[in-house]
């Protein structure tokens, strides 16, 4: 039998590959005793009249209705519809049959079924649909385990159920975890009318993102998520997070961009609220997003540190501002200013900047505790890893030279395998290996990219994640060079 492309390229390379961000499509008839005994009776049918599970269905409606409501577009038609395919991310058994044709050595899967099931509002029935899903992938996957890691499922409205269903997935052998990307909140008291386009008219909800200014402290979360060896791993829309689709009528609008749209604020909460450095030890992955923009966060990140940490900020503290040198420069060039009343112009001087009132703590950077560029860049770089797919020509930029002090970001090989943007499950390795016959890759890159940053990723969370498994030796070998 010959080879594919795709294991062709396998052996050519010479590493393994590993996927790092695969979709699997459950078997609902399957998946419902689970969720059966997790929720009891009367929750289970509570479940099964919410609807569909991806989205809420919306009533059908003309382009003019949809304009009028502005209701967003969004996904239609979203696996394949080739048997084969279709059937190799429904059935475990199948998938790690085909894995040595796809080019894959081992594979990390994730949920398109139970996409934005965490954002359910009823506690009872939020976890315990969680709780039923996860039982349901650690039975399905396991004659699999060797070579295929299904993530489980952790609701984040609080701390307590973040640490309880990571209690429960440890329990019963998942060995990666996926969390929504935000938790959407009421506000308590709705803000007046403010000026400027600030906030909504009547804002009454906002999303809380983990980190800085959360509304509950997730330390306790990461640190459990460490014991246990995960990966705090964010997929986009585990999570309903409004505004991130605008257009009514066109899908593709939407979808452009819009995982890094996620992720950025997600990835900037967490960072600057200070995850980063108070938990050193534990990884963070933003998933299925690229990397382009966290390589310009990096860069926007320095500026601002440079032109706005605390030392740097007496330059534009108005008090220091000389009112007569600037008053007499404004007589002397001025021209028709000069006779404007000086009490009037003076007034104008003290007013007029943009200068509203500094908040109670004036240091935007008091969480990273960084001193230099290069403490920045370390803090960004070292435990924050990013989702690409296959044929994504930015992931050049987590190896790009304009990246500040020269910092490589850790992109990760993704291959989105079982929603509609892979048209060919064969195609996804040599649309990697691609990079480099453009020259937008090197070969080094390609192994980073396609390897060593999602095994440094897991084998920093849990030294033994690949034990048992195909890529049990390679492990063993790469921990030996990282030591």
């Amino acid at each position: 039998m010959s080879k594919t492309e795709a294991a062709g390229i396998r052996e050519q390379v010479g590493h393994p590959i590993i996927d790092v961000d695969a979709h699997m499509l459950e078997f609902m008839p399957a998946v419902f005793p689970y969720l059966r005994d997790a929720l009891g009776p009367g929750q289970f049918e509570a479940f099964r009249k919410q609807g569909p599970l991806v989205r809420r269905d919306l009533p059908s409606m003309s382009a003019d209705r949809a304009l009028a409501s502005r209701i967003p577009q969004t996904a239609w038609w979203g696996c394949t519809n080739d048997s084969l395919e279709r059937a190799t991310i429904m059935l475990p058994q199948l998938f790690a049959e085909r894995m040595e044709d796809l080019g894959f050595d081992y594979c990390v899967q994730f949920t398109t079924n139970a996409l934005s099931q965490c954002s359910v509002p009823d506690g009872e029935l939020r976890t315990g649909i969680c709780r039923g899903f996860n039982d349901y992938y650690a039975e399905i996957y396991r004659p699999v385990r060797d070579r295929i890691a299904p993530a489980g499922l952790i609701p984040m409205h609080t701390p307590e159920e973040a640490i309880a269903e990571l209690d429960h997935c440890a329990s019963i052998g998942l060995k990666v975890v996926v969390l929504p990307e935000a938790v959407l909140r009421t506000v308590d008291e709705v803000p007046p009318d403010v000026p400027n386009g600030i906030v909504w008219p009547g804002q009454s909800h906002w999303l809380d993102r983990y980190g800085l200014d959360s509304l509950y402290d997730y330390d306790p979360v990461w640190q459990r998520a460490q014991q246990h060896g995960f990966v705090i791993c964010f997929h986009g829309q585990l999570a309903n997070v409004p505004g991130t689709y605008t257009s009514p009528t066109n899908y593709v609008y939407n979808h452009i961009g819009m995982f890094a749209s996620l992720m950025a604020p997600l990835c900037k909460s967490l960072f600057l609220g200070g995850a980063t450095r108070r938990n050193p030890n534990q990884p963070f992955a933003f998933l299925e997003c690229g990397v382009s923009w966290a390589a310009q966060m990096l860069c926007d990140t320095i500026e601002h540190w440079e032109k706005r940490r605390t030392e740097a900020l007496d330059r534009l503290d108005p008090a220091r501002l000389d009112f007569d040198a600037l008053d007499e420069l404004v007589v002397r060039y001025g021209g028709p200013f000069a006779k404007i009343d000086e009490s009037d112009r003076r007034a104008a001087y003290e007013h007029e900047a943009i200068d509203s009132r500094p908040p109670e703590e004036p240091d935007d950077f008091v969480h990273l505790a960084v001193k230099s560029k290069q403490d920045l860049c370390d803090l960004f770089s070292e435990n924050l890893y990013f989702g690409c797919e296959a044929d994504d020509r930015g992931v050049a930029a987590a190896f790009a030279p304009s990246n500040p002090q020269g910092t490589k970001l850790k992109a990760m090989f993704s291959s989105d395998i079982g929603h509609w943007d892979v048209v060919d499950q064969t195609a996804v390795v040599p649309d990697a290996h691609g990079l480099i016959e453009k020259g937008v890759l090197n070969e080094d890159q390609f192994r980073d990219f396609t390897f060593c940053h999602s095994a440094e990723m897991l084998l920093k969370a849990n030294s033994s994640f690949f034990e048992g498994t195909t890529l049990e030796g390679e492990a063993a070998k790469l921990l030996r060079l990282e030591g």
